[in-house]
């Protein structure tokens, strides 16, 4: 699914207004239906459900008014306006006029509060058109007394964000005030600031409502990939019917130490489970004997940090998880050296941050927002206020695909392909998930000789949705329970289309 910022979705209806002749009334008409209807089919309402319609002065207010004026016409009538602005602008004062003539309950939230309030406790459902993703910086005046008197009354379940709810805006930060939504039913393309990992977590469910803009003109404007199944079966090629485990890829695993062996054996059989035919965990002596006990597909090999053996027979490699970091940098930088192609997570993102270059070769990396701080010589709080940002000058310093993990994960690439991973599952939060994480992409890097970002844009999706059915199946799980949960979604999207 395509994702656009605020600039993007002003420059799609220019065109659509500009190049096709398609009048602005006519959009925003088309806006207040399409979503309307977005909202009969998902939340199902009955002709004497209570609605309350939040309303601002600029276009969303407008796309609310049109929905106010669609449900009044359409048989709904316990319907009432708030008019958080006392004056509507352009095409929104014309619906105001519209829904004054039919003679709809509208009301002041400034003049009238305690009859505002009344009726937005007691509706079954409350329509937010206060603000735009246009908006910049921080909601303030009385647009932010309504957001934070909403919120006081602890029903964000019941609220439903016209395109975003109000509060967000392309520079959205943690603190800022928002009005918390259990639906978003945001115009296609929808827009990348709800994907925001601060703002996402007031969005509830997100819906992408088609209002009629000429396909060519969300065409011509450039924007990022929120991941899906569409979006995966482009990336991920299908098992060739003939491939055998040597032309399936040979996924070399530098991790372990002792106290953290675990994430080297979920790293190495994740990569097993990307596709990789062959793989070979490198791990410290002192805890080779337990880690071959206890591997049957992967072969393990003690390992002193010599420089790897015949690296050009491996296709992918995976640095860090468990590795340790005292006395590893130089065998880190042979590593890096000698192999031309991998990933590099937990430990090796530490050992990378004190290498300050760029890279050679085609790697990806995947911080959390702390180890992300480390590459950046900054605080994970500067990380936390601008993720989108941060994930693009790691991937600009270091020369390599950048997977910053969190709910929602952005990856990024050199050459500026940006795409989102909508996550939004505790349960995710285990130890041991992202070891699995990296070496499943390491996996899915040596089976298909795929370009890293697509790699890692699959892996991660596939990952999520992994966990999703692990919550499914198992409730609260532990990483291991991935694993298999891996393996089955794989072979969903490759060996049935093989």
């Amino acid at each position: 699914m395509k994702l656009v910022d605020n600039e993007g979705a002003r420059e799609i209806d220019r065109i659509a207004q500009e190049k096709y002749g398609i009048p602005g009334d006519i959009l925003m008409e088309n806006a207040g239906i399409r979503i309307f209807d977005a909202l009969i089919g998902e939340a199902a309402p009955g002709f004497d459900t209570p609605l309350v319609f939040l309303a601002g002065g600029g276009n969303n207010a407008g796309d609310a008014l049109v929905m106010a004026r669609q449900a009044f016409v359409r048989g709904f009538r316990k319907l009432s306006i708030v008019l958080v602005k006392k004056e509507a602008r352009g095409l929104a004062a014309t619906w105001l006029d519209v829904v004054h003539r039919l003679g709809l309950e509208i009301l002041s939230f400034e003049d009238e509060f305690e009859s505002s309030m009344e009726r937005i406790s007691g509706a079954a459902l409350i329509i937010d058109g206060i603000t735009g993703t246009g908006l910049s910086g921080p909601l303030r005046g009385i647009a932010a007394e309504c957001v934070e008197a909403v919120n006081r009354l602890g029903i964000s379940e019941r609220i439903v964000a016209v395109d975003a709810p109000s509060g967000i805006g392309d520079d959205f930060q943690a603190g800022y005030p928002v009005l918390s939504a259990g639906l978003t039913l945001s115009v296609y393309p929808a827009k990348s600031a709800l994907f925001n990992p601060a703002a996402r977590l007031h969005c509830g469910k997100i819906l992408p409502v088609l209002i009629g803009f000429p396909p060519q003109a969300v065409e011509d404007v450039p924007g990022w990939v929120l991941m899906d199944r569409e979006e995966l079966m482009k990336r991920i090629p299908p098992f060739e019917p003939a491939v055998y485990k040597n032309r399936r890829g040979h996924t070399a695993v530098y991790a372990g130490s002792p106290g953290t062996l675990g994430a080297a054996l979920l790293a190495a059989e994740a990569a097993g489970r990307g596709g990789a035919g062959l793989v070979t965990l490198f791990c410290d002596t002192a805890v080779y004997t337990a880690a071959a006990s206890r591997m049957r597909s992967v072969m393990v090999r003690p390992w002193n940090g010599d420089e790897p053996e015949n690296p050009e027979k491996y296709q992918s490699c995976v640095i860090g998880p468990g590795w340790g970091i005292d006395g590893r940098e130089g065998v880190f930088k042979k590593i890096l050296e000698s192999s031309r192609r991998g990933v590099i997570d937990a430990d090796g993102l530490s050992l990378l941050s004190g290498v300050k270059r760029a890279l050679e070769g085609e790697w990806i990396l995947t911080p959390h927002p702390g180890e992300c701080a480390r590459l950046l010589d900054c605080s994970s709080r500067e990380i936390l206020e601008d993720p989108f940002g941060a994930a693009a000058e790691v991937s600009r310093r270091y020369n390599a695909v950048v997977l910053l993990k969190s709910h929602v994960s952005c990856l990024r690439a050199p050459d500026g392909r940006t795409a989102l991973i909508d996550g939004m599952n505790p349960l995710m939060g285990t130890g041991g998930s992202g070891d699995i994480l990296c070496g499943f992409i390491g996996g899915l890097l040596a089976d298909t000789g795929l370009d890293p970002f697509d790699a890692a844009a699959a892996g991660c999706f596939l990952h999520q949705q992994a966990g999703r059915a692990a919550a499914l199946e198992d409730g609260v799980f532990l990483a291991e329970d991935l694993l298999k949960s891996l393996s089955r979604l794989t072979g969903e999207y490759r060996y049935e289309r093989s």
